[in-house]
């Protein structure tokens, strides 16, 4: 069929829509507020809380107050963490070490735990001290931290522009320490971790 008779097919209304440019689009019309999320009535639940160190590329802050000294054990391929309850710690034997859970957040505003590990006080490692000097820096101003493996230590660097206070979560610390910890929780001699670190798994 040729241009002129698929022309013919058009109604005159539509060809005259195609001929004539398109009516201005409003993007204000379908623009979202700055408080969407207060408008909309949507309040985001807190149902993952990441245990794991500052990223090396991230400026985080530390509570002052949410802080809490555990013993932890490290299992599995991916080196989990479990909190192991006070009861059953001479169950792991020299496995579990001593930690401090210390909540924290970044610039993104993503919320997680991370776990200091307590400087042995006879044989302190750098690493361990200089992760525990970036969380006293980290609770006044914002920092990043990066390992220096020549050092042996981290290096703390401090953000220089004026940034803004953390926004922390509604949700209490042991509430926050429940949903990170969530099935890995050691309180009792049946646990299949310790199940599986007697052999009987």
């Amino acid at each position: 069929m040729s241009d002129k008779a698929q022309a013919d097919l058009v109604p005159a209304e539509s060809a005259q829509q195609l001929t004539e440019g398109p009516e201005e689009f409003d993007l204000d019309a379908i623009r979202l507020s700055q408080n969407f999320g207060e408008s909309s009535g949507i309040k985001k639940l807190l149902t993952t809380v990441p245990v794991r160190k500052p990223n090396r590329t991230q400026f985080f802050r530390t509570h002052r107050d949410h802080r809490l000294d555990v013993m932890l054990l490290k299992y599995g391929e991916t080196d989990d963490l479990y909190i192991v309850m006070p009861q059953l710690r001479a169950k792991v034997e020299h496995l579990a070490k001593p930690y401090r859970l210390v909540l924290t957040v970044d610039r993104g505003g993503t919320v997680f735990i991370w776990p200091l590990a307590i400087p042995d006080e006879e044989r302190p490692l750098d690493w361990h001290s200089s992760a525990m000097e970036a969380d006293a820096f980290a609770r006044e101003s914002w920092v990043r931290i990066q390992s220096n493996r020549s050092l042996g230590a981290y290096e703390i660097c401090e953000a220089q522009g004026q940034l803004s206070e953390p926004t922390w979560p509604e949700e209490n610390w042991p509430e926050l320490v429940k949903v990170a910890f969530r099935r890995k929780i050691i309180d009792a001699s049946d646990h299949v971790v310790l199940r599986k670190l007697r052999g009987e798994l």
